[in-house]
């Protein structure tokens, strides 16, 4: 597990990504080299969100 808010770093060294904001989890991305610096800020300010569906397996509901 990384945890980073510097986003070249996250995206070098991730194989998938998990996004979280405000305690939620706003995106999964299986393979992190499929997204962009400006598309992850966008779901780490909150600004973005993916339906449940897309963040699918990487969340277990209680």
């Amino acid at each position: 597990m990384l945890v980073s808010a510097d986003l070249n770093e996250v995206l070098e060294l991730s194989d998938s990504l998990i996004v979280m904001y405000e305690g939620e989890v706003t995106a999964y991305f299986p393979d992190a080299s499929k997204v962009s610096e400006e598309e992850l800020g966008l779901f780490m300010l909150g600004i973005k969100h993916q339906e449940p569906e897309e963040i699918g397996g990487a969340v277990h509901e209680k």
